[in-house]
């Protein structure tokens, strides 16, 4: 998925400089697109526009596929930046450029997709009214990728957390991201109280007691730190109390027995 990236401005494949200076189409390669700037942008605006695009799609943020795209972008950007930074060249292409569209335009269109880069809080908060929708995938994608951008916020590995026990997946994998959580923020006190109960499902009783010990002292009062009230104990023993009470009947069929017994002698002359 290419986050951030304006479809208008998308480039083409990228052809050597000479082969484009010589008459090549604009269609295969040109190095403004590239850096989504206009013809007439300043050397300046080149630069700077070379840097934001370059932190946008270095390898090093991405995995997988994702990166192999992305080293290719990176490359790309590298060569258009190369060229136009060079004066010669860059008056060579701007002299050859297409007349037809306007490089308002062009910058207006740069302007608004500015205008519309997401930070990572952005992301997260999309992430959080997905998962409250209910749309867990995308959830788990957008925060994923908040993440990626900043790795240092204790609310997004809990919030990942959240969306991992959602899916019913790996119980590790949750245990692992609110891990992370309370080494960024050793006083999140949910991220602690959940990892007492994961802990105890997967049988790490010492782990388990040493979270809950560690929430107990953050927070001695934090509702899902409370002992039963002496109410539920009171309850508790008056159903202890009704059962012994409810044994009582069990002993009086015996009586009753005898009592049938003793009409049936009556009645048959043996009484």
């Amino acid at each position: 998925m290419e986050i951030g990236y304006h479809p208008v401005l998308k480039p083409s494949p990228s052809i050597p400089f000479d082969e484009l200076a010589a008459g090549c189409s604009w269609n295969l390669m040109n190095p403004f697109n590239v850096l989504e700037i206009p013809p007439d942008a300043s050397p300046e605006d080149i630069k700077a526009a070379y840097h934001r695009l370059a932190k946008r799609w270095h390898p090093d943020r991405f995995t997988g596929d994702e990166k192999v795209e992305a080293e290719s972008r990176f490359r790309e950007l590298a060569e258009a930046f190369s060229i136009l930074k060079d004066p010669a060249k860059r008056l060579t292409l701007q002299q050859q450029m297409p007349k037809a569209q306007p490089a308002a335009s062009v910058a207006a269109a740069i302007e608004q997709e500015s205008a519309q880069e997401r930070t990572p809080e952005d992301w997260a908060a999309m992430a959080k009214s997905a998962f409250d929708e209910g749309k867990i995938d995308q959830a788990r994608a957008l925060i994923y990728y908040a993440i990626r951008l900043d790795g240092n916020k204790h609310q997004y590995h809990a919030l990942l957390a959240s969306i991992l026990e959602r899916e019913g997946g790996d119980l590790r994998a949750v245990v692992k991201a609110l891990e992370t959580a309370v080494r960024l923020d050793p006083r999140d006190v949910e991220s602690h109280i959940r990892l007492y109960h994961h802990f105890q499902t997967l049988g790490m009783a010492a782990r388990a007691q040493r979270h809950l010990q560690i929430a107990q002292e953050i927070s001695p009062n934090h509702p899902k730190l409370r002992t039963p009230s002496p109410k539920h104990t009171k309850g508790a023993k008056g159903s202890a109390t009704a059962g012994q009470k409810g044994k009582v009947p069990l002993s009086e069929p015996p009586g009753l027995v005898d009592q049938l017994k003793q009409l049936w002698d009556r009645l048959t002359g043996k009484g």
